[in-house]
């Protein structure tokens, strides 16, 4: 079981890193605030794709879990909508996770 846990934690360090990587840009200097506000706008947009992965990979997994330890008993109402729920709540759980990443600066900014 611990092997598990840390080759799943390797693939998601590994996956996030990569994301965060790919991304990055050659960084030189500004030479108006125009272009700094651009700069800072890439830069922000780039933090929230990275937490917004996050929170699909976590819930990705979470889903895999729930369903993998309720395969074996599969046959029983009970346990089926047992886990339909755990999926669904994971589900709106990421969804409410990846919307509140975008919504919280875009409120943010309408009260600026």
């Amino acid at each position: 079981m611990k092997i598990k846990n840390k080759i799943t934690k390797c693939l998601v360090s590994a996956y996030t890193a990569i994301l965060v990587l790919d991304s990055t840009g050659i960084v030189s200097a500004a030479s108006d605030a125009g272009e700094v506000q651009s700069k800072l706008n890439q830069g922000l947009t780039t933090i929230k794709v990275v937490i917004t992965s996050i929170i699909a990979i976590v819930g990705v997994i979470a889903a895999a879990k729930i369903v993998i330890s309720k395969l074996p008993s599969l046959d029983d109402p009970n346990m089926k909508n047992e886990m339909w729920r755990g999926v669904g709540m994971v589900g709106a759980a990421v969804a409410a996770g990846g919307a509140l990443t975008w919504l919280i600066p875009w409120i943010y900014a309408l009260f600026q």
